[in-house]
């Protein structure tokens, strides 16, 4: 069988048996770069505290407990997580735990040492790297840090090299969108995996800055009608209640740098603190999970009835983070599925 094939069952499983087999880990909210989407908060505004970060003595039983619990993907992110003063004493203790690790970075700290260091890992699933254009101009304007792009790509370069899975992340914006189909031939070009994705979510903080951002209807459609046509993969028409919803609360959970225990890292609704109970007793018992579990097609008011859930890609963050209800809607997913029905069934 099939790496993917081994993958999807594996998937499969957790999800029938409520495994976290995926957890992101948010190691700091604390970045390099400035990026004007940022869903974190304005990075170019001073930050109100969220609770001080999870320390060594925090991080270690919640690394045994995650094990307990059946976690087996572990995903380290920020904030940029290699700003961490313990990045690497924290990818020891996950390594010394047998996690499959995947470092979700901004590229710019990889410097040859660094690579080495990464790399010498046998548990090290990959990297996966933020690009926002596929010119230095484009890039370091959203990045607000002139150079931004050339160390990134240099140290996606340097961890292939070394044998590395490496994948890059493509988040579309207006600053960005004429050149997608640049990112996505450069990335083919260098053999690099990619994701590609339009959605701008609001801010974690709970303002809305970063959704000035998005693209409009009308370049959603070019987008669609050009470099995003690969992604246009009609579902059924009326789907079951395990095929609409997503991952969250069955095998992906996310703890934020101050352990709060969230569905998934896009999806930032609390349902416990790993300073008050254990993951372990979180994942089991948490009222929210326990609530997002039970959830069916019919819990979903504006979706239940629509005719697009064959076209959208909804996901409960970006919809969440606006309306501060995990079921309901943001209206530019909406919008976005009309495109993507128009343009597949021509």
């Amino acid at each position: 069988m099939s790496e993917c094939g081994v993958l999807d069952g594996l998937h499969a499983r957790a999800y029938d048996a409520c495994i976290p087999l995926h957890v992101s880990l948010e190691l700091t909210l604390r970045c390099n770069i400035r990026c004007t989407h940022c869903y974190n908060f304005d990075r170019d505004q001073p930050r109100s505290g969220s609770g001080p970060e999870l320390s060594m003595e925090e991080i270690r039983p919640l690394l045994d407990d995650l094990r307990r619990s059946g976690t087996l993907f572990l995903s380290l992110t920020g904030g940029e997580a290699m700003v961490h003063p313990r990045f690497w004493e924290i990818a020891d203790e996950a390594a010394a735990r047998g996690f499959a690790v995947t470092v979700l970075s901004n590229g710019t700290l990889l410097t040859e040492a660094a690579c080495d260091r990464l790399a010498s890992y046998a548990n090290l699933w990959g990297v996966s790297l933020s690009v926002y254009g596929a010119t230095a101009a484009t890039h370091d304007a959203v990045t607000q840090v002139p150079g931004s792009y050339e160390r990134t790509m240099t140290g996606a370069r340097r961890m292939a090299e070394r044998g590395a899975r490496v994948g890059l992340k493509f988040v579309l914006m207006k600053a960005n969108a004429a050149e997608a189909g640049a990112m996505i031939a450069g990335a083919e070009a260098e053999g690099f995996e990619y994701s590609i994705d339009p959605t701008i979510t609001g801010r974690y903080d709970g303002t809305s800055g970063s959704l000035a951002t998005r693209v409009g209807p009308e370049t959603v459609e070019e987008l669609y009608r050009g470099p995003l046509r690969q992604l246009i993969r009609p579902g059924p028409a009326e789907p079951t209640d395990d095929q609409f919803k997503c991952n969250c609360a069955r095998g992906n959970a996310a703890v934020s740098s101050a352990g709060e225990v969230y569905p998934c890292i896009a999806t930032p609704l609390r349902a416990g603190s790993i300073r008050e109970q254990s993951f372990g007793e979180i994942w089991q018992n948490s009222p929210v999970f326990q609530w997002i579990r039970g959830l069916r097609v019919a819990d979903f008011k504006t979706c239940a009835p629509c005719g697009l859930k064959s076209w959208c890609r909804r996901s409960p963050g970006p919809a969440y983070l606006l309306t501060g209800d995990y079921t309901g809607v943001d209206p530019w997913t909406c919008r976005e599925a009309e495109i993507i029905r128009s343009v597949g069934t021509k």
